[in-house]
């Protein structure tokens, strides 16, 4: 009799020991888990501004690229200011401050 209450006793004690195992590590792995949540969204919100700017860039290069494309006027106005270039007739005086 004393062995079956000692086997009952372990197999008991297995249990108790295997749900708090598994306790114990599921608390770790949530409180990891909050942490690098807590971590991304802090990233993420340093990041937030980069993108915005970025995406006013992009959308400034998208614009300009398509003027220079679509617009001989747009392109003729770059090459003139950006490059100092000029027609064969012209003569251009460049003061520069």
């Amino acid at each position: 009799m004393n062995v079956e209450k000692f086997k009952d006793r372990v197999v008991k004690y297995f249990w108790v020991a295997l749900t708090l195992s598994l306790a114990i590590f599921t608390i770790v792995v949530s409180v990891r888990t909050v942490g690098n949540i807590g971590r991304t969204q802090e990233r993420r919100s340093n990041i937030e501004p980069k993108i915005a700017h970025l995406e006013e860039k992009i959308a400034r290069d998208s614009s300009f690229i398509y003027n220079l494309q679509r617009s001989p006027d747009f392109l003729e106005e770059f090459a003139r200011e950006r490059f100092r270039m000029q027609r064969e007739t012209e003569v251009v005086y460049i003061l520069e401050e």
